[in-house]
């Protein structure tokens, strides 16, 4: 039988990795089943898309003469801006496809009471999908053009916005009322959750080492044993099975971002419930219809 883990209650650092992996390890087989259904194509374009930019880039190693596609630098330069600009388009997409996909699913079990409804999730990550494409570009622009201005400024209002993308969905707000919102919600708890999602980010980036550790291996190997025609000709270091691994260590990288989601939810019910005590009052109001009933 699984462990109902309780979503809307306060937590420190540690509990919040904690219950992270642990719905992680409880939830895993469907959830991950569900990312695959909803958010798979939008990843499998991000996979194309990031080949589409590596031939572009990769293949201009050594001069445009050395990359087939490329007859002047003006078709270079529209070739790469194209890359770039699917590339970010796909990212965006999966992005909320991905974060409609978790958030919606944690909102079904706990609704459920840890029994997901598969369909209900379906179709509340369709509902939400431009509300949440929209909170995408509009915390892009916000955090860029805060490190623009400074590098520090950019992780700050990164950090608070971390938290918005939970707040549309539990608290069906819009997405400038969501990102309004969760400046007020981590008002006084920057550092603590800053520091959570750095411990978090970095147990993300040693997990994701893994999957890319034969891609280095594979880099290294070239770089030993094809010396020679390297040096006249470097693009031979980035072959079809370089990019078949680098492109696993992609889908590696953004199936795991479901970490990052699902820590970002148990930070945004942490802060909900140090404000409004939202999880105190619903425990308080089932044990009055409890006494109700038993009279």
């Amino acid at each position: 039988m699984k462990n109902y883990i309780q979503f809307r209650k306060q937590r420190e650092l540690g509990e919040i990795l904690n219950d992270t992996f642990a719905f992680i390890r409880e939830e895993w087989r469907t959830l991950f089943g569900l990312i695959f259904r909803l958010a798979g194509p939008a990843l499998l374009l991000v996979v194309a898309a990031y080949v589409y930019y590596m031939q572009t880039t990769l293949g201009s190693i050594g001069g445009l003469g050395a990359n087939p596609y490329m007859d002047s630098p003006e078709m270079f330069g529209m070739s790469l801006i194209l890359a770039v600009l699917v590339l970010i388009i796909a990212a965006v997409v999966y992005y909320s496809l991905l974060y409609g996909t978790v958030l919606s699913y944690i909102k079904s079990y706990i609704i459920n009471k840890g029994n997901v409804d598969v369909q209900q999730v379906k179709d509340q990550t369709r509902k939400d999908f431009w509300s949440l494409t929209g909170l995408n570009f509009l915390n892009g622009i916000i955090i860029v053009f805060g490190a623009i201005l400074c590098f520090f400024p950019g992780i700050y209002l990164g950090i608070v916005l971390a938290t918005s993308f939970s707040i549309l969905m539990f608290e069906r707000k819009a997405p400038t009322d969501a990102i309004s919102a969760s400046f007020n919600l981590i008002k006084g708890e920057w550092w603590i959750t800053f520091a959570t999602l750095l411990v978090m980010g970095i147990l993300y980036y040693l997990i994701l080492i893994i999957f890319q550790i034969p891609q280095y291996i594979y880099f290294f190997i070239q770089g030993l044993t094809m010396s020679q025609e390297i040096g006249s000709d470097p693009t031979q270091m980035f072959d079809w099975v370089y990019v078949a691994l680098s492109s696993i260590g992609v889908i590696a990288q953004y199936l795991l971002q479901t970490f990052l989601v699902i820590s970002t939810a148990f930070v945004y019910f942490n802060l909900n419930e140090k404000k409004n005590f939202t999880g105190t009052l619903e425990q308080i109001d089932s044990i009055g219809q409890r006494d109700e009933t038993n009279v």
